[in-house]
């Protein structure tokens, strides 16, 4: 005959919880990280050129209007230095063409003045020969002007072809990012080749934004991080709500001076969603379902368990309000 014997199993343990007047309170956690709020990103407007220079590093602090990369434009810079030279120079020779016009008339009249008869024939000889000056420096002048505008419009096309093969900072911040290999590769117009962020004004950042209506202005949330250099609790509040859109964005409450969070890292932001003020309680462990109905587990006669069936209300993190089933201090 085959004879089946039951392994007895070990008592079961378990702890005593006596019911109690308490909060209830129930919350969510997010993932946030800290983003800074302004950056930047660079790219060329020129492309088929060679990246001749990269100035900057990764990591490498920069201040608004500093060049950080360039390309190869060959001798423009000797181009606009002789440009600007030439420029000067007719502008000067414009102004001094006026003088010496003038000085030349009157030098005709003066002669006319005082060593010549003065008789209408000599009058209109002098006449002639002053409309033979201006003339004389009007042509001058059209020429000189006419180098002028032709050097400026060469001075204009290599500056902007100068300025639009440098990569200039718009912003003070921190180098975060460089396209690998950059100096001596071929520019693509519009590609993002470096990335300037300002480190020093940040935000913790959240994407889901289904929670949106439980955060109000001034209101702390509990914030945890875990690890890195910031690893620590801390409080934050909601910053400029009115203006969340695809994102929720929180910022640090109270004193900051010590605080040391690296760009880039991540926590859990943790906020109530409901809560019960001051109603009968007992610990959420303690209560278990059954066909859609709560009970608990009671000492009866003997120290034998019993179930008791209770109304349940909020089911919190760590309490259950009870709104039916038991009294306070069983």
């Amino acid at each position: 005959d085959l004879i089946l014997i039951e392994k007895e199993t070990a008592p079961i343990t378990y702890e005593m919880a006596a019911v109690s007047i308490g909060d209830v309170q129930k919350t969510q956690k997010l993932r946030c990280s800290y983003q800074q709020v302004n950056d930047e990103t660079l790219s060329f407007s020129i492309s088929g050129k060679r990246v001749a220079e990269v100035y900057v590093e990764e990591g490498e602090s920069v201040v608004k209007g500093q060049i950080l990369a360039e390309l190869d434009v060959g001798n423009a810079q000797d181009q606009i230095r002789t440009l600007e030279y030439n420029i000067a120079r007719n502008e000067l020779n414009l102004k001094k063409s006026a003088i010496n016009e003038q000085d030349e008339i009157s030098a005709v009249w003066l002669r006319f003045l005082f060593q010549s008869g003065k008789s209408a024939g000599e009058q209109a000889a002098v006449e002639k020969n002053v409309e033979g000056i201006q003339q004389r420096y009007r042509y001058n002048r059209e020429d000189w002007e006419d180098a002028i505008a032709l050097d400026k419009a060469q001075l204009a096309a290599l500056q902007s072809d100068l300025k639009n093969s440098r990569l200039v900072a718009g912003m003070d911040g921190t180098v975060s990012d460089i396209k690998d290999y950059l100096e001596g590769s071929t520019s693509v117009r519009d590609e993002e080749v470096i990335k300037i962020i300002d480190s020093t004004e940040c935000l913790f950042e959240v994407t889901d934004t289904t929670w949106a209506s439980y955060f109000e202005e001034g209101k702390e949330v509990d914030l945890s991080i875990v690890s890195g250099t910031g690893a620590g609790e801390y409080k934050l509040v909601p910053h400029d709500k009115e203006n969340w859109g695809e994102v929720m964005l929180f910022t640090l409450s109270g004193n900051t001076e010590n605080v040391n969070i690296g760009v880039g890292a991540s926590g859990t932001i943790r906020f109530s969603v409901e809560e019960r003020k001051q109603v009968l309680t007992v610990p959420l462990k303690a209560v278990h379902l059954a066909s859609g109905k709560s009970y608990v587990y009671v000492l009866g006669e003997g120290n034998m368990r019993e179930v008791k069936w209770i109304e349940t209300g909020l089911f919190g993190d760590e309490t259950v309000e009870v709104l039916s089933g038991l009294t306070e201090g069983e």
